[in-house]
């Protein structure tokens, strides 16, 4: 359990809006979030850039925040901690290890913590009202509970046009942020779970429950009806809200949420593709367009990830996208090879031993596909309908082939259908260097 220095404590609850604010350029004095910026400035938890700047949008990793948090709460640093994915001695590494101890965090695995990942509103508000309640019990404050029956937490949510989207594991917590007044800075009915913290929320929230005293509403917010959102929510253990896949570099600025489908334009979508195209999904020309290759780049991510296959963009697949891995195969060789994942309707490229297109299949709806693999052959033959076809041997029979239509669900009657253009691109270098040469070999699972 980490060490709190009660006299600071004291120092930080009982700090006023008084403080005079440390200047940045870029922080003007009518800025919602200028006294919080000023007053943890003062107090030595954030610091300015080289140039003067605070950068009040730019996007907070969980690193930045665990140190913010720790700064905050005036928790000694300490060492021992049990994550392996960044180097000892890194410049946040003491603040990690002092979350951990004091049971403020579990990483996103028994191993990894996830420093590089921008941090998320609905995690970063988890995290500050857990450090809330760390606090509370050293330091209890007269009418501050935190304590919510689970109708109590959906009553508070209501006034939230977007709290279906929430996960399930932040929703106490978010209940309990708009109970006492914590979040800062809000204009609309909108919570926006998988919006990216940004610099000047996260002084406003850290500021409202741990440099001021709380004050709990006497009533809910007006109900507001629930906007729609995906069917189906990311499985996983409470703490690590994202997928258990690892980062090792700083994450590019990221557009807060928007949803995305056919017909959408704008940086957004852009970075949609940019990202689809990072993690091997091929959407086509990156130019900030959705058209149907983004759509079926969409299917095959959700398709991936568990996720409705919608082939939009809602808020639970923009969280993903921000944390997700590039799919990883079943098999271990070198060279080139070939596996179709029945239960998810992939069709993964791979060279030795690494994923290098990902691309949504419709597979025999009811067929019977054989354990060992099968290989590649061409036949100098006009196939109508299978487009571009790639049989596989023995027989001649089953093909992988460009169809007009690439269902989310098995269709075919046994050929393994991918759209025209995916065709086009695995044929692409036929008569130089083919991607796909005879003898292939391809693995149907």
């Amino acid at each position: 359990m980490g060490i709190v220095i009660v006299a600071a404590l004291v120092a930080i609850v009982t700090m006023t809006s008084s403080v005079q604010a440390t200047a940045f350029i870029d922080v003007r004095s009518t800025d919602w979030y200028a006294e919080a910026v000023g007053a943890l400035s003062d107090a030595g938890v954030i610091n300015g850039r080289a140039d003067g700047t605070f950068g009040p949008d730019d996007p907070v990793t969980r690193a930045e925040f665990a140190v913010l948090l720790v700064r905050s709460l005036g928790l000694a640093p300490t060492g021992g901690h049990p994550f392996l994915d960044f180097p000892h001695g890194v410049w946040f590494e003491s603040s990690v290890a002092a979350l951990y101890n004091a049971g403020l965090t579990t990483g996103l695995s028994a191993t990894e913590y996830g420093p590089y990942r921008t941090i998320s509103r609905q995690q970063a508000v988890s995290m500050t009202v857990r450090a809330l309640a760390y606090r509370l019990e050293r330091l209890p404050l007269t009418g501050i509970s935190l304590d919510l029956a689970p109708s109590e937490v959906e009553t508070w949510l209501q006034g939230y046009s977007d709290r279906d989207a929430i996960s399930a594991v932040h929703r106490p917590a978010a209940a309990g942020a708009c109970r006492l007044q914590l979040l800062a800075g809000q204009v609309d009915t909108t919570f926006r779970p998988f919006a990216l913290m940004t610099r000047a929320e996260t002084a406003g929230v850290l500021y409202e429950a741990l440099f001021q005293t709380p004050v709990p509403l006497a009533q809910p917010p007006e109900f507001v009806p629930a906007a729609p959102t995906e069917s189906v929510e990311p499985t996983g253990p409470a703490e690590p809200v994202e997928p258990q896949q690892p980062s090792t570099q700083p994450p590019g600025s990221v557009p807060g949420y928007q949803p995305a489908s056919v017909g959408s334009e704008g940086i957004h979508v852009l970075w949609i593709e940019q990202r689809l195209a990072q993690l091997t999904y091929r959407p086509g020309p990156v130019d900030g367009v959705f058209d149907d290759r983004t759509r079926q780049a969409v299917i095959a991510f959700q398709k991936w990830e568990g996720l409705d296959r919608a082939g939009s963009v809602g808020p639970l697949t923009w969280e993903r996208l921000q944390v997700a891995g590039v799919p990883t195969p079943r098999m271990s060789a070198s060279g080139t090879w070939i596996e179709v994942n029945l239960a998810k309707q992939v069709f993964l490229y791979v060279q030795d031993g690494a994923v290098i297109r990902t691309l949504p299949t419709s597979t025999g709806r009811s067929f019977t596909y054989r354990s060992a693999p099968y290989t590649v052959q061409r036949k100098n033959i006009s196939d109508g309908p299978r487009y571009r076809a790639l049989y596989l041997v023995p027989g001649n029979v089953l093909a992988i082939h460009g169809y007009k239509s690439v269902p989310v669900y098995p269709a075919s009657d046994g050929c393994i259908r991918l759209t025209k253009w995916d065709m086009d691109d695995l044929r692409a270098f036929d008569s130089t260097n083919p991607l796909v040469p005879n003898g292939t070999r391809v693995h149907i699972y």
